[in-house]
């Protein structure tokens, strides 16, 4: 089986419920067991049972960025503010039109009345709010749009890279079979350790651990000109870890 070029890394943990030896299993001689487990699950005669943990991690640079904006607008009716927040995203849905590997999604549409504060000198009104979220595969075709819609007052929230859904999905399968190779080799060590083989696997779980990592925030002041330069959105690897966790049965070696 081969996969992209990216970083592996391997995590591991051995508890051996033994006097004077710790490791990320714990062993249940079969003895021990016959009172707590049910008939159908009970273990063969001087059989143990290893429960271990094991971890794979591959590292990738993202490849998808997104830009999200947020369209507000004020006014004294709501129909004026909405207008005004629709022009924007037209303007969005304009300028993005022509550009090629660029997706967008207009979400978040929210109308409100603000009361206003005499104490602050702000006046009531209706305020509309929308966000658009722009996803593009290259840095390339979408910073020179972000500065672009900057200029046309639209605020720029938030600027990430991370991984496509078809990546996160192709590097977790990576990180899977780490863990399994992992897996196999601390219960084979184990196992030798104790003077024992491996009789049979009874359950292997495996279990995605992506965390969201903290993405890279940027926040940027609305320009009132088009010679605003564009935005830079540095990358650097992202993690996708996969763990199993497994139970065998053990016997005597011969």
């Amino acid at each position: 089986m081969t996969f992209p070029a990216f970083t592996t890394l391997a995590r591991h943990s051995l508890r051996i419920a033994l006097p004077g030896m710790l490791a990320a299993a714990t062993l249940h001689p079969a003895g021990s067991m016959a009172q707590t487990q049910p008939a159908n699950n009970a273990l063969p005669p001087n059989a143990t049972e290893l429960e271990l943990s094991a971890s794979g991690t591959v590292q990738a640079q993202p490849d998808e960025l997104t830009a999200t904006f947020l369209a507000e607008a004020r006014a004294d009716t709501a129909a004026s503010a909405q207008a005004q927040v629709n022009a924007l995203v037209g303007k969005v849905t304009a300028a993005s039109a022509h550009v090629t590997g660029l997706t967008l999604n207009a979400e978040s549409y929210f109308v409100h009345h603000d009361d206003g504060d005499a104490h602050q000198n702000r006046r009531p009104q209706w305020v509309a709010r929308q966000s658009i979220r722009l996803t593009a595969t290259d840095g390339k075709v979408l910073l020179p749009l972000v500065g672009q819609l900057q200029a046309d007052n639209l605020a720029l929230t938030r600027l990430d890279w991370s991984l496509s859904r078809e990546k996160r999905m192709e590097l977790t399968r990576g990180a899977e079979t780490l863990a399994l190779q992992d897996m196999q080799q601390r219960a084979q060590a184990a196992a030798s350790t104790l003077k024992l083989t491996i009789a049979s696997i009874r359950s292997v779980t495996l279990e995605d651990q992506n965390m969201p990592r903290p993405m890279p925030m940027m926040m940027m002041a609305r320009a009132a000109s088009m010679d605003m330069p564009a935005p830079e959105a540095p990358t650097g690897l992202q993690d996708v870890t996969a763990t199993v966790r497994a139970t065998l049965i053990l016997k005597p070696a011969g």
